[in-house]
This record gives structure tokens, C-alpha cells and sequence, in this order.
């Protein structure tokens, strides 16, 4: 019976090569980019998920209720984590890290990097998280202060020829670390994509403070490990209200976040997640027209085969056998579709990685998981799809057959079915087009969305921890960098837009006992608005020679907003525990990502010495210059001797942090998929059409006969097809709109209305020009040839 239907299945091929080319083709492209963006979202979701026991990892977050919001934050006490682990039995491990923000590792002036994902942390890390120990053991690796674990790359960059066990590495030219032990590189999809590690004890020596004796230091990350069968709710439950045990005046919450879903939910953020789901929306749906393709072309041309069925009826075959037939060819060419698929996704993965950005490759033994999904949903795909038209082509009536009566039957009068399956095919065509055009839209309008700030012609230098400089005093510095010619401003500071970044609780005059908002902070000289061309609404800046000044603040817009007051009514204002006073408004700008919402922010006067952590920033008339730079690198040298770092242009792409990313990446690949979803759509259209005209050809011989010209016959047999794509426009225009509005960015630009016109005249533009060749060929056909034997 099984090679009997083989046989069959390999004859129709043969027999109907185009329109089994043309079924194999669209069903084969749907599947690869199902296959690949199943492989972006299996990959998204996997992060951390190498460490052993993982599914019992979390880390602990906190939610803050705040005058302005409900926030979150994944940086918490220190202390924390001993209190969870001496209180609660249900923890297995509980540890503390804290990130390095970059320091310059160095064995010697030619050997000096900027390596950035260092962390502090203590021995016990190496007992929740995964390690694989090159050399060195976990015992040893962080018992002392002083010591450094380095991660394999590292190690090379800075050891390429020896051994680097037991030798010392200097820190931003200054401190001298043991190299105790050198561990394998973390994979890619990893929320901790550390370099080394320092002992917390190193910060202790270095800078005299202890992590974990302050409780009002919201500077580290704590990670747990739930035993076996505890429910993490349950224990979330438990914890909740522990920070009131230490912090006074605090509606401070804690809560879980699974370590698997730390990169998709930021907090109460679920933008990360909307993004990744969007992701595999477009595989799925191209999927899905696929097989709608799949199905209307199925039952067209299986309708062909109509005297086969009604001979295999006569002589006693049962609908049975005949629906197993159908189903069986089906998943023959669904299985041969999944090959040349999987052809299509090996070759298009490398530029896939490159518009995700993300190093993925497919694994099908390792990987079974991944394949079982892929295997599954095909032959999920040819049964469904196979479905409709087997109890189609099994129901019918030998009578009608026989007597060529078939397109008289009943339910072949109107085929509603086909035409539903056309305009779902239209309606996920244009919704393609309709959202990438959105989401191009809303990218370039965060791209070209102003700041706040001028990012152009602007140089900033990281500096780290220098004791040693020439004058430590910024504005001798400034008036030297002034001397050079096209030097227009410069200032230091601690952090800068998009360049590192602050934040803690406030109070303000007139505030409830804890009563407080989340604030971003900065400390800078007083010609930093200046140098960033930041705009000042009220009050006045800095001045140097203010004793006074350095208790002064300036606040931004929305700082006053959400207290309510107007920019003139906030001068003389205190706020921080009144230890500031307010003497200017400064203009909102974004300081992390345009895609944020722009938070309360404060700027502290800074007195500009030069020794310690700094930004400094140099407003230059054109940052292309190489000349200037280098000339503005010599100056810095000059000031400090013993540092490194480098003068660069100011960084600012929307590709710089994970959410831009993939915003970006999103852009590209709803662009990728709205061009197959179209030559699918295209494709379907054409067949159809064609089968169309070919079962009306003696209709339109008829027609011709009696008189009716070719314009007439192209109107009538168009005229079906242009009321389903206005019925598809009208269907996919209203989810477009809504998919506009589902975008996880919090600034949106105004929805461009124009453009669901002209998405909807090109749909019509395209359709009816697809369609047009054939009708046109159908209308011009010799009607003698049709009607030679009627």
C-alpha cells in the first residue's frame, strides 16, 4: 500500500513538475524561516541555562514604590545575600558579585587593554555558577586579596607566549595582581559575560570599604539557589519584606527573577520579551502563509485528478484509502520541502547571525531539542495541510464526475474556502509590510530623535584612578586645551550620556517621610552643559569661584514635573536630604538609550580636580581631524603620565546596548520576511490564477464568441481577485495599527497615516499585475480551441 502511494506521489510530480516546483518552493521558504527564527528564539531563551541546576537559579531584584514610578533594581545590598543564606533552609548557595566598570589590565605599555566585564566576587561564586578551571583550582583562586582569575582570551591578549600562573598583571598601571588561576571563556548567551574576577577582600585592601557592612549601597548583584522542590513563589513570598528589617523610611520589595529570563524581563520591563516574540511571530506566520499557499494550491490542482477519484470510487475504493492517498503525497512533498529548507537555512545563517548579531549555528544530534521541533512542526504541517484538501477530493461524487459536473457541485459553486484562504494569504502579506515599515519608522525616528545633546564634534577620554598628574586642577587643564586650535570647550566628569550612569533614591523640600523618586546623578565641572550643548531653562550654571557651588545642583525637566513644580518655582529649592540646593533647570536629554524613558536626573558641581575615576570631554570644531586628536592626546599625556586610555568620538549608535540591538535586528529581519512573504503570496497568486483561467477557458471561448472584448474579460475574471485584496487591506490595516502601538520603545513618533495608502495601492498594484498576465493570456486564447470539441 506504502509504495504504492509513493509510486503515485512520484508520478504527479513528474506530471505537474512546475506545479510541484512552484507548491515545493513556497513551502520549503516558509519552513526555513520558521527554522530560523525558531533557532533565534530558542537561542534568546537559553541564556545561562549552561550553568548547572540552572532552572534553580534566580537573582534577587528589587521593586521600589517611588513619587514618580514603580521601579526596579537589579543591584542590590551586599548583605543580602548572607542574610538569605544564614535565615532561610530553602537556599542552597547564595553569593554577592559586583561588576568592574572597565579598568586597564597591563603586563607591560605595549601589552595594556581595556578590558571591560571584570567582576568582584567571592570564592563561593564558584559553587552556584559554572567554571572550567584551564589552571588553578576554586579553592585557592579568590582566598586573598590581590588576586586575579582570568578568563582564557584574556589571559592570551596578555600572556601570548607564557605561562601566566603566578605572575602579576598592574591594574590601571598602579596595583600589581597575582594571576591565581585561568578559567574557559563563558559562551555567548550568557547575562555574565565576565573577563576576571578580583576578590571582594581587593576592594576592602584598596579602597578601606566593605560591601557587605552597608546596607544603603545598592552596588552589587546577589544570586541564589533554591534546593529541590521549593516553590520560588512561595519563597518570594517569604522575602518579600525583608529590606524593612534594615533600611528606615522604605517601601523597598524583593522579589526573583529566573536567571534564564534575566535578559528577556528587565524588571517590569517586558520589552526584550515583546521583541523576541515578535521574532518568532514572523517565522510562525510565514509559516503560516506557506502552508496556505500549500493549501489552496493543493486543492486546485488536486481537482485535476477528478475522473482518477471517481474511476478509484467506482471500482470500491473507500474514502478511507483515498484520504490516507492525499495525506501521504502530502507529507511526501512537505518532507521534500523540509530538505530543501533546511538547504536554504544553512545557507542563509550566517546572514541571519549578522542582522541578529548573534553567533547561532544549528546542531541536530546536540541540539535535539531544536530538531524534534523542527521534525514535529513539518509533519504537523503536511498533515494540516493535507487535510482540508483529502476530505475535499475524498467527498466527491462519482455522478458529477462522470458526467463532468464537478464546478456544479454545491460546495464548488463559490469556493469560499479558497477565497478565505487567498485573503489570509493577502492579509499576512500586507500586515508584513504594514509592520516593517512601522518598525523602520519608529527606528529612524529614534535615530534621528534629538537628544538633548549634541553628539557631533565631541571627544571624551576615560581616565581611571590617576593619582599621579601634572596639576590637579581641571581649569589649567581647560586653558590649555583652549590653546589648541579648533578646541572650542571641554569639561570632566564622572559619567556622561551613554558613557557609564547613576542612581539612587531622593527626597525634596516638602517631601513625606519616605516619600523619595529615582533619580539619575552625574557630578561635573561647571562648563559641562556648555561642552555637551545641553540647554539651561532657568536659573544659572556652575561658577568655579562659588564656594557655595559645590552644595548646588542643577535638575532637569522632569525632575520638576514629577514634583510639580514650574523650572522657576524649583530655584532655591533643597533636595538630596536638603544637602543641595537647586540653582538651575536644565532641558531633558537622554542619558542611556533613546528608547527609555527619560528619568528624573540631577548634576552635582564637580571642583575639578583631576586625581580619581573621570570623563573627559572635549568639544572640538571637527572630530574627523586626526591632527586635533592627536594633538589633544599629546596635552592629556602630558597631564597624565602614568594613565591609559584613549581620546575617542564621542560613541553613540542605536546598536550599542542589547535592546537597540535588537531593534535594529528586528528592522532588518521584518524587512527580510515581508519580501518572502510576498514572492509566496506572488507565487500563489499566479498558480491560482492560472488554474483559474484554465477551468473557465471555455467560459471565456464562450464570452469571446458571443462578442465580449478583451478589456471586458480581463475586468470580469479581475474583478474576483480585487474585492479580496480590498477585504485583505481592510483586515490587515486595523492589526497594523495595533502592532504600531505594541512597539515596547516608550517615545513613538506621529503614526504616519499615508502610509497605509500607499501599502494598500501597492498591494492592489502588485496583485492585480501578478494576476494580469495570465488573464490576459486566458482572454486572448483562440476560442476555437476551447470549444473544439463542445
Amino acid at each position: 500500500m506504502f509504495k504504492s502511494f509513493l509510486l503515485l506521489a512520484i508520478r504527479n510530480f513528474f506530471k505537474n513538475t512546475s506545479y510541484s516546483i512552484i507548491n515545493i518552493f513556497g513551502l520549503s521558504t516558509g519552513l526555513a524561516a520558521f527554522i530560523l527564527t525558531t533557532l533565534f528564539v530558542k537561542f534568546e531563551t537559553s541564556y545561562d541555562s549552561f550553568h548547572k541546576d540552572h532552572d534553580r537559579i534566580y537573582r534577587v531584584e528589587q521593586r521600589v514604590s517611588l513619587a514618580n514610578d514603580v521601579d526596579t533594581w537589579n543591584q542590590i545590598p551586599a548583605s543580602v545575600s548572607t542574610v538569605l543564606e544564614n535565615n532561610y533552609p530553602e537556599i542552597e548557595e547564595a553569593i554577592t558579585v559586583r561588576e568592574i566598570w572597565g579598568e586597564y589590565l597591563s603586563t607591560s605599555k605595549e601589552r595594556t587593554f581595556m578590558e571591560p566585564n571584570g567582576f568582584y566576587a567571592n570564592p563561593d561564586v564558584f559553587d552556584l555558577f559554572a567554571f572550567e578551571f584551564i589552571a588553578g583550582n576554586k579553592e585557592t583562586a579568590l582566598d586573598a586579596p590581590m588576586k586575579i582569575v582570568l578568563t582564557e582570551s584574556v589571559a592570551k591578549k596578555l600572556f601570548p607566549d607564557s605561562d601566566p600562573m603566578g605572575k602579576s598583571i598592574f591594574v590601571d598601571s598602579k596595583r600589581a595582581y597575582e594571576v591565581s588561576a585561568i578559567i574557559e571563556d563563558y559562551p555567548f548567551n550568557t547575562n555574565t559575560k565576565l573577563t576576571y574576577l578580583i576578590p571582594f577582600s581587593t576592594y576592602k585592601n584598596v579602597y578601606n570599604r566593605d560591601f557587605f557592612e552597608e546596607w544603603d549601597w545598592h552596588d552589587t548583584r546577589v544570586f541564589l539557589k533554591l534546593k529541590e522542590n521549593v516553590d520560588y513563589k512561595q519563597f518570594e513570598s517569604k522575602i518579600k519584606y525583608l529590606l524593612d528589617d534594615f533600611l528606615e523610611d522604605r517601601t523597598d520589595e524583593l522579589y526573583l527573577n529566573p536567571i534564564w529570563k534575566v535578559r528577556l524581563r528587565q524588571g517590569d520591563d517586558d520589552g526584550y520579551w515583546v521583541a523576541v516574540i515578535l521574532y518568532g511571530a514572523v517565522g510562525f506566520f510565514t509559516l503560516i502563509l506557506a502552508a496556505m499557499n500549500f493549501i489552496n494550491l493543493t486543492t486546485a490542482y488536486s481537482l485535476t485528478r477528478a475522473k482518477e477519484i471517481g474511476v478509484k470510487k467506482i471500482v470500491g475504493s473507500s474514502r478511507f484509502i483515498l484520504m490516507k492517498q492525499f495525506l501521504g503525497e502530502s507529507l511526501v512533498i512537505v518532507f521534500i520541502s523540509l530538505l530543501v529548507a533546511l538547504t536554504i537555512a544553512e545557507a542563509s545563517l550566517p546572514l541571519f547571525n549578522r542582522i541578529v548579531s548573534v553567533p547561532m549555528d544549528m546542531r541536530y544530534i546536540e541540539d535535539w531539542q531544536f530538531t524534534l521541533i523542527i521534525i514535529g512542526t513539518t509533519a504537523l504541517t503536511g498533515i494540516l495541510s493535507g487535510l482540508y484538501p483529502a476530505l475535499i477530493l475524498s467527498s466527491l461524487n462519482p455522478l458529477h464526475i462522470i458526467k463532468n459536473q464537478l464546478f456544479k457541485a454545491d460546495k464548488f459553486k463559490k469556493f469560499s474556502m479558497r477565497k478565505g484562504l487567498v485573503v489570509f494569504q493577502l492579509v499576512l502579506s500586507v500586515l508584513f509590510v504594514i509592520t516593517t515599515l512601522g518598525v523602520l519608522s519608529q527606528f529612524n525616528y529614534l535615530k534621528n530623535k534629538d537628544l538633548g545633546f549634541d553628539k557631533h564634534d565631541l571627544f571624551v577620554s576615560k581616565i581611571k584612578e590617576t593619582k599621579k598628574v601634572k596639576i590637579n586642577e581641571f581649569a589649567i587643564l581647560r586653558e590649555d586645551l583652549l590653546k589648541i586650535p579648533g578646541v572650542i570647550d571641554a569639561s570632566v566628569s564622572y559619567n556622561s550620556p551613554f558613557n557609564g550612569s547613576w542612581g539612587r533614591v531622593v527626597n525634596w523640600e516638602g517631601s513625606q517621610v519616605g516619600e523619595n523618586m529615582n533619580c539619575r546623578f552625574n557630578r561635573a565641572y561647571a562648563t559641562f552643559l556648555n561642552t555637551m550643548k545641553i540647554d539651561l531653562i532657568a536659573g544659572r550654571h556652575f561658577d568655579p569661584n562659588r564656594a557655595a557651588d559645590s552644595a548646588a545642583c542643577i535638575v532637569n525637566e522632569t525632575f520638576v514635573k514629577v514634583i510639580g513644580w514650574s523650572p522657576e518655582d524649583a530655584i532655591g529649592k533643597l533636595v538630596w536630604d536638603r544637602d543641595y540646593q537647586i540653582i538651575g533647570v536644565m532641558k531633558d536629554f537622554h542619558e542611556q538609550s533613546p528608547f527609555a524613558k527619560i528619568n528624573p536626573y540631577i548634576l552635582i558641581h564637580h571642583p575639578g580636580y583631576l586625581t580619581g575615576w573621570k570623563n573627559i570631554l572635549i568639544r572640538v570644531n571637527d572630530e574627523s581631524n586626526a591632527e586635533l586628536k592627536g594633538r589633544i592626546k599629546l596635552k592629556l599625556e602630558d597631564y597624565f603620565p602614568e594613565s591609559n586610555f584613549e581620546v575617542v568620538p564621542f560613541n553613540l549608535t542605536l546598536d550599542n546596548n542589547d535592546t537597540n540591538r535588537i531593534y535594529s535586528g528586528m528592522a532588518k529581519t521584518f524587512g527580510f520576511f515581508s519580501v518572502i512573504s510576498i514572492i509566496i503570496a506572488v507565487i500563489g497568486l499566479f498558480a491560482l490564477v492560472s488554474f483559474s483561467s484554465k477551468r473557465k477557458v471555455k467560459e471565456i471561448g464562450i464570452r469571446k464568441v458571443l462578442g465580449a472584448k478583451a478589456s471586458q474579460l480581463f475586468i470580469k475574471l479581475a474583478k474576483e481577485y480585487f474585492k479580496l485584496i480590498i477585504i485583505a487591506n481592510l483586515i490587515a490595516i486595523p492589526f497594523g495599527i495595533f502592532m504600531g502601538g505594541a512597539d515596547p520603545s516608550y517615545y513613538k513618533p506621529e503614526p504616519s497615516y499615508s502610509m497605509f495608502i500607499w501599502v494598500s495601492l501597492s498591494s492592489i498594484i502588485v496583485t492585480i499585475g501578478t494576476i494580469s498576465i495570465q488573464i490576459i493570456k486566458a482572454s486572448r486564447a483562440n476560442p476555437i480551441e476551447s470549444l473544439r470539441y463542445e
